[in-house]
Order: structure tokens, then C-alpha cells, then sequence
């Protein structure tokens, strides 16, 4: 069991970018039907993709574990032994990382590690050979990925000496470079893929709606429904553009349908309560809605409010500081760091720079 902080953070966790897809890529029938579509049939004619499952994440360092939200698949090879299998690693990335390759295949030499200690245990060591590991690198962002897939382009590699250096190819998923045509046909995917790129547009509530049409066939189905909440909230927590009129007219519209299995009362009052704390902030036709100095004021309370409930009190000079502040990207950065220190000390002194 979590602590009551660690759950209050949980949404939050959830509906940010990396969350928000590894949640969908843990989902082991998304999965099977998203690798039908990223491979091509000479891959998936080799895996039983009936029996992939996720493998265990602890041959993770911890401190890797914090920074990066990785999904690893374990699947058999089709008419083999149960002990041949593929490995598919994705590397979840909101930023073109030109160490992105290199990260991965620091992860493939601890998957080998660990299968190789396995192994030694066995009675048929003599012919263990090491696993495949297919890597992927599944790109979300507002801007295209430009960094290399190739591991060799990290080395300093001198003429002729190529054929003795480690490579790695990584397949890249580059959510942004997506056209709809190119989207999967499984309803499912399509309408994930949909909202990946709708969080960075600014028509962000048309686009919703939009998947809302596409979904709406199916509305009864508790998956779908899962599926609508989700796509709601990480809207409120992650779209660049969403507003507090986008938020607005999504309920409206959403109430206005009359369908009360895809309303989701939960959204709308979640929903609610960000506009209310200030959270959906955004702009009216080029305007800023409503003053900087109320913007500020409300990111500061929001900061405050967080303090208060993981420390309970909170010192004058802190909220005196906290107050006098109107730059709205540095109160976003002392908000998530609020979220993430160990004491009011820690959070004084970066407060204090």
C-alpha cells in the first residue's frame, strides 16, 4: 500500500505524457495489436504474440527507474522451446535525446545480464545463447525526433576499425511524424494515437470530440469508457493548449449528449476543480484570460496547497516569498518540485535562488 501522498500524486504521475502512454502500452491487448502493426509480418509470423507478457523491471538500476519510464515485453518464439524468446524494450521519450540509443543499449546489456545469470543455473548451459532485443524508441512530443538510432554515431569510430565496434539499431515510433492515414485500423489504437497528437494542438477540444465520435459506437463498453475518462484527464493535466473555455465546452457537449456512460460525472468535477484552482489556464483569441497577477497569485496558492498537505505547516517567509513571485513557468517548476522534495528545507533553499 501506497502512501496517502504517493496516491494523491498518482493521477498526476498517470496522466503526464510517459505515464499516459506506458499505462496504454502495459495494456497487454493494446500491446499484442500495437507490435502487428509496428513489425512487419516477417517479425510477428516468428512471435507468439498470444503469450507476450511484461517482463519484470528489476534488472533496473533505481536511479534509471526515476528517470525513465520504459516497457519491456517478453514473448516465445512460434514451435520452440519455452526458453526462446524475444525481448521488445520501448524507450518512452518526450524530447529528442541524442543519448537515447545509447540509455537503450545499456538496458539490453542488463537484460542479457540477467538472462545469462538464469541460465548458468540450468542444466543446459552449454547451448544457452542470448536473447534477442528488439529496441524501440516510441517519440511523443511537440516537435519531430532528430537524434540518431544508431548507436555507432555516438563513437568516435576511427577509419577501419568499424567491424570492431558494439552497434545497435533502434526502431523509432515518431508519434508526431503520424499521419492519420498511417494510424493502425484497430479502433483501439487509432483513437490512443488521436489523442497523442491532440494534447500538443491547440484545437485540442474539437480533436477531443473528435475521438469521442470515433468511440461512440462502442460507449458501452467498459474499456472504451476507461479509455474516454483517461483521455479527459490527461487533457487537463498535460495538453499544452487546453483551456479553461475548451474545458468548459467539452462538458458542455459532453452533458449534452445525453449519454451519461460516456459523461464521466468524475471528469467533470475533477475538471471543475482545476478551473476553479487555476490549473486549465490558457488564452482567449490571443488574450491572456483574466490577469497575470491573478494567474500567479492562484499558481502560487496552488504550491502552497501542495506544501500543506505533504508538511503540513508551511513557514511565513516561504509564503511570503511564494507570493511575490508573477513568473507563471517558474511557479510550474517550484509546483512540480513541491511534488518531489524531501523536506521545506530542501524546497526554501531552490526557492531561494
Amino acid at each position: 500500500m501506497g502512501t496517502e501522498q504517493e496516491k494523491q500524486d498518482e493521477p498526476r504521475k498517470r496522466y503526464q505524457h510517459d505515464g499516459f502512454c506506458k499505462h496504454n502500452l502495459r495494456d497487454l491487448s493494446k500491446a499484442r495489436k500495437f507490435l502487428k502493426w509496428m513489425f512487419n509480418p516477417e517479425i510477428t509470423d516468428l512471435l507468439d504474440l498470444d503469450r507476450l507478457e511484461l517482463s519484470s523491471e528489476c534488472f533496473l538500476d533505481e536511479d534509471i527507474k526515476k528517470l525513465y519510464a520504459d516497457v519491456l515485453y517478453r514473448i516465445p518464439v512460434k514451435n520452440s522451446d519455452e526458453s526462446i524468446v524475444v525481448f521488445v524494450l520501448i524507450e518512452l521519450k518526450t524530447e529528442s535525446d541524442k543519448w537515447t540509443v545509447f540509455q537503450q543499449a545499456k538496458y539490453v546489456v542488463r537484460i542479457w545480464d540477467q538472462e545469462h545469470r538464469k541460465a548458468e543455473k540450468g542444466a543446459n548451459f552449454g547451448q544457452f545463447l542470448l536473447p534477442m532485443v528488439i529496441p524501440i524508441i516510441f517519440h511523443h512530443d511537440e516537435k519531430r525526433f532528430t537524434a540518431s538510432t544508431e548507436l555507432i554515431d555516438q563513437v568516435r569510430v576511427l577509419k577501419g576499425l568499424e567491424p570492431y565496434t558494439l552497434n545497435m539499431k533502434s526502431l523509432l515510433l515518431d508519434v508526431k511524424a503520424l499521419d492519420e492515414r498511417e494510424f493502425p485500423e484497430d479502433l483501439e489504437l487509432q483513437a490512443l494515437f488521436m489523442m497523442l497528437q491532440a494534447v500538443f494542438r491547440k484545437d485540442i477540444a474539437e480533436r477531443l470530440m473528435k475521438i469521442y465520435k470515433k468511440i461512440y459506437p462502442n460507449r458501452h463498453e467498459p474499456g472504451y469508457q476507461r479509455f474516454w475518462q483517461d483521455c479527459l484527464h490527461y487533457a487537463v493535466y498535460s495538453a499544452t493548449h487546453f483551456t479553461m473555455q475548451d474545458c468548459k465546452a467539452v462538458i458542455t457537449e459532453i452533458r449534452n449528449t445525453g449519454d451519461m456512460n460516456m459523461s464521466t460525472t468524475d471528469f467533470v468535477s475533477v475538471a471543475d476543480q482545476f478551473i476553479a484552482e487555476g490549473i486549465v489556464i490558457g488564452k482567449v483569441e490571443g488574450k491572456a484570460e483574466g490577469k497575470a497577477e491573478g494567474k500567479a497569485e492562484g499558481k502560487a496558492e496552488l504550491v502552497l496547497r501542495i506544501l500543506s498537505k505533504r508538511f503540513k505547516t508551511v513557514s511565513q517567509s516561504i509564503q511570503d516569498r511564494l507570493l511575490t513571485l508573477t513568473d507563471i513557468e517558474e511557479l510550474n517548476k517550484l509546483a512540480d518540485f513541491a511534488l518531489d522534495c524531501e523536506s521545506l528545507d530542501e524546497f526554501e533553499n531552490i526557492l531561494r535562488k
